[in-house]
């Protein structure tokens, strides 16, 4: 894979959260098209990817990632929203000669024991109901009531994205986000590309807290948190999410 060429800012590649799939990045992206490259795919489990055979690890999701990365010419930055930014740190971490630099968005870093097990509940709640025993549970947290009240055609479509997920699939992919983040907050310090870690005020699980502990066990990173704004920034935001993303891949 070759570098990008001086003065041309590298591509982009957008990873989605759990329970997701690559739509979630159409307003960043349509915001972003007309000045980088955007690589938007469904991650296994999700989507039209399908479940993989065999067990399902933060490393099927990081491998799944390579495969998109390789068939850039040039070396991308890539964004990860929410679990997504545990597969971009896991795949920095394994190929820190394939990218140029991270987003890792609204993301999960270093669980303390309530949020631990807050988020061992909710898995519990997946093993017992399925994606639809999460669904209005994640609207809530994910958007601002402001939002949710103006712009439900916005969000009905992650409604409905979120209750077509296969169960098993959902499950295993939920399994993983439950728990992946230990052995990324091992290895953080490890991370040596460039990293924005960009969250939002309101983001209730994925704190700013956590994004300015990213930015300070990362050596070459910094934060950002958007005012005003919930989980679901890229989707309720994407001008502003945009622009932040911009602003970090045009200066690398």
């Amino acid at each position: 894979m070759t570098a990008s060429a001086a003065g041309k800012a590298p591509p982009l590649v957008l990873i989605h959260g759990v329970g997701l799939d690559r739509t979630m990045w159409g307003g960043v992206t349509r915001c972003l098209s007309s000045r980088l490259d955007c690589t938007a795919f469904d991650m296994p489990c999700h989507g039209e990817a399908g479940m993989p055979a065999g067990e399902v690890t933060l490393q099927t999701f990081s491998e799944a990632l390579a495969g998109i990365v390789e068939r850039l010419d040039d070396a991308p930055v890539i964004v990860g929203f929410s679990m997504g930014a545990m597969v971009a740190q896991r795949f920095a971490l394994d190929r820190p000669d394939a990218l140029r630099g991270l987003v890792l968005m609204n993301a999960v870093f270093d669980r303390d024991e309530h949020q631990r097990h807050a988020i061992m509940q909710r898995l519990a709640a997946v093993e017992r109901d399925g994606p639809a025993g999460m669904v209005e549970s994640a609207v809530e947290r994910w958007f601002t009531a402001a939002f949710r009240a103006r712009s439900p055609e916005v969000i009905e479509p992650v409604r409905r994205r979120l209750l077509a997920n296969d169960p098993a699939a959902y499950l295993a992919a939920y399994r993983v986000f439950a728990t992946a983040d230990g052995e990324l907050a091992r290895e953080a310090g490890r991370i040596a590309c460039p990293t924005l870690a960009l969250t939002a005020e309101h983001d209730i699980n994925s704190t700013p807290a956590m994004s300015l502990e990213l930015a300070r066990v990362i050596p070459n990173a910094r934060a950002l948190v958007l005012d005003g704004l919930a989980h679901g920034a890229p989707i309720e935001a994407p001008e502003r999410v945009a622009d932040a993303i911009f602003d970090f891949a045009a200066r690398l």
